[in-house]
């Protein structure tokens, strides 16, 4: 059976076992793959009155997209195991048709639903065949038509769908009652283009061939006040003139609907690209910077953020351009606003906790809301038809203002906007905050970190320098710990260490076993092997409960006609000392057996071993602790290879130079844990300089 009466088939996708088990209860099934539907569903001689996206569907919300794209007068169903998270989706994704049905195969009453759905598709499908009919009918009906607009029959006339009567070559020749009252058409001419009464339905009716099929319904606008949906039917006057019938449907609502349901879409879509901007950095500045890029173009041209310290006073200012020929003037004004405080009284406002609009922003306006001159000027190359300013709230008070502005050309920002606007500035609110209270807390606990390192001796046969790094992601103070000092004979002592653990506990094992160190070493006279083995006592008797590693090394300077000078160190299971000689050449001091001695605190009776060395005038020691060298991007014995590496690229520089370029080329951002780091390099008797 053919026809419009034929009932249509049911095309379902990617279905799984109680998906087909559920739809044999529906006749005219066909089962086709993702890949199949273009085919099945564009080029089907046979009606499609439903189709069904199955449950085994990787992406079943763009499935329904994509039918409701081929088939606009199909009803669309989707089954999912998750019919929650899929009616979430379906609830902002453009695209869908407003009735589409979720559910899943186990629902009750779930093919009833779709036994509907598909015969409201078809009782669309007969209806606008009838139309059809009554057109031709009338079109054939006895009697000519009367002057002027054509006769449309008494049956069409009454339809309840808008008619309009167009001659192939687009004059528009007659219209229907319904017609006359969605569009308004009064004393519309006849013999005129059907564009003067639906802009574009003159292309449209150029689509249709005489010999092909007729195209797909269309969707156009006529101003703000309507969106009709246009569907082409060839026929024919009494007398054998052709005609084309457009059934125009009132598709106001609908648009609107969607129109809406788009604008929430993209709306969501921004925030969450605001929230994952802003959870990438815990820097204040990178993330106004990230901040800024969310926003332009998207919301607007042009955006100006403001950040506050408590006393009210500017702390940071980033202004951003859509246009990248504008950096230089969106720079000057970051200069300008930092350096007179000369903001607008917007950004004032909103940094006061009121969120403003200014849908026209004139000559008038922008005078009165930017009263300084240098900064008005700047403002005004920037483009500002549109602007609103909104607060950016911290967790306890006001942190700053945000400022978006739209150029002439777009659409004006409106309360909409704002509303986006306001919401944004609390995530931004949260997120800034955060990054302020961690930058306090790694400021905090760096300096506290250091003051618990001192500086190193100043020696006039040596040269020493240190440094110490926190970690980039880290707000703690931690257990890595240098020293260097001198002993009663004038021996120099260096000292490297890392305590198990990384945070307040592990600072103050830290400062306990630094002075143990310290002391012993410097009371006893010991060899490095002998101090460790009396910490490790020290650390057993006192119950401290800690472990750590460390590296202690004495270093005999070279004197006059003595040679070079001896170096002897003891290694508890820390990283390998570098030994960078005079001629460029570096190496690691391991064991000369290979084995390492245990950590610090795990066994009082731990055999402590000691190693020598020669080091000359102009060789250089560099002990560190493992932060430098170990990475999730690399094995330890990459790191190792790439501080010798680095270490002899710059091995003709001073040392803090040397030192400096360490640091800068393991862990150029910060790493992932503590660094420190302690170096010397002797000098000639008699030799002045670093």
């Amino acid at each position: 059976m053919t026809g419009p009466d034929a009932p249509g088939r049911c095309v379902v996708v990617e279905p799984s076992t109680a998906d087909v088990a559920l739809l044999r209860g529906l006749s005219g099934v066909d089962l086709v793959s993702p890949g199949e539907i273009d085919a099945r569903l564009g080029t089907s001689p046979e009606p499609v009155d439903l189709v069904v996206v199955g449950s085994l569907a990787a992406s079943p919300v763009a499935l329904a997209q994509r039918a409701h794209r081929l088939v606009p007068g199909a009803s669309v169903a989707v089954l999912s195991t998750d019919p929650a998270a899929v009616r979430r989706q379906v609830s902002y994704a453009p695209g869908v048709p407003l009735d589409v049905l979720v559910g899943t195969a186990g629902d009750t009453g779930l093919l009833a639903d779709l036994r509907q759905l598909r015969e409201a598709a078809a009782g669309r499908r007969r209806h606008a065949a009838v139309l059809a009919a009554v057109a031709r009918r009338a079109a054939a009906a006895p009697g000519g038509p009367a002057p002027g607009p054509a006769a449309v029959g008494s049956l069409l006339e009454h339809a309840p769908i808008a008619v309009l009567v167009v001659a192939p070559s687009g004059e528009l020749l007659g219209w229907n009652r319904r017609a006359e009252l969605v569009l308004e058409l009064g004393q519309a001419p006849t013999g005129h283009p059907v564009d003067e009464v639906v802009p574009g339905a003159l292309a449209y009716v150029a689509q249709l061939a005489a010999d092909g099929p007729p195209p797909a319904p269309v969707h156009l606008g006529i101003g703000d006040r309507l969106d009709v949906e246009l569907t082409a039917v060839r026929s024919q006057t009494d007398q054998g003139r052709p005609v084309v019938l457009l059934l125009v449907a009132d598709v106001t609502a609908q648009r609107r609907a969607e129109r809406e349901r788009d604008r929430l879409a993209e709306q969501v879509q921004l925030l969450a690209r605001v929230s994952e901007t802003l959870a990438g950095s815990l820097d204040v500045e990178e993330s106004m910077a990230r901040l800024a890029d969310a926003l332009v173009p998207v919301l607007g041209d042009w955006v100006s953020i403001q950040l506050r310290e408590e006393r009210d006073q500017l702390a940071g200012v980033t202004v951003r351009h859509r246009d990248p020929a504008l950096a230089g003037v969106t720079r000057e004004i970051e200069r300008v606003i930092l350096r007179r405080a000369a903001g607008s009284e917007a950004s004032r406002r909103a940094a006061g906790g009121d969120a403003v609009l200014f849908p026209s922003v004139d000559e008038a306006v922008l005078a009165d809301q930017v009263p300084d001159e240098e900064l008005r000027a700047l403002v005004r190359r920037l483009g500002t038809a549109s602007a609103l300013a909104v607060p950016v709230p911290g967790r306890s008070g006001l942190l700053g203002s945000l400022l978006l502005a739209r150029g002439p050309g777009r659409a004006p920002l409106e309360q909409g906007d704002l509303a986006l606007a306001v919401e944004i500035g609390h995530r931004a609110g949260i997120a800034l905050d955060n990054a302020r209270l961690y930058a306090g807390q790694r400021h905090l606990a760096t300096e506290l970190q250091r003051s618990l390192l001192t500086d190193p001796p100043h020696l006039p046969g040596a040269a020493i320098a240190v440094r110490y790094v926190a970690a980039a992601r880290e707000a703690q103070v931690g257990g890595d710990w240098y020293d260097a000092f001198r002993l009663p004979d004038g021996d120099l002592v260096l000292v490297i260490g890392d305590v198990v653990g990384h945070d307040t506990r592990a600072a103050a094992a830290m400062g306990q076993l630094r002075s143990l160190v310290r002391g012993i070493g410097f009371t006893t006279a010991a060899t490095p092997a002998e101090v460790l083995a009396a910490v490790d006592r020290a650390v057993d008797g006192l119950q401290l409960a800690t472990m750590a590693t460390a590296v202690l090394a004495q270093l005999r300077l070279p004197g006059d006609g003595e040679g070079p000078g001896l170096l002897r160190w003891s290694n508890a299971g820390h990283p390998a000392p570098v030994l960078l000689g005079a001629d460029g050449r570096a190496r690691l001091l391991g064991a000369v057996d290979g084995a390492a001695d245990l950590l610090l605190g795990v066994d009082p009776a731990a055999r402590r071993r000691v190693e020598e060395a020669a080091m000359a005038p102009g060789d250089t020691l560099l002990l560190y602790t493992d932060g430098l060298v170990e990475s999730r991007s690399h094995a330890l014995d990459e790191g190792l290879d790439l501080l010798l590496a680095t270490v002899e690229r710059h091995a003709d520089e001073g040392l803090d130079a040397l030192c400096d370029a360490v640091l800068d080329r393991m862990v150029p951002r910060g790493g992932q844990d503590d660094v420190a780091l302690v170096a010397v390099r002797p000098r000639a008797p008699g030799v002045a300089g670093p």
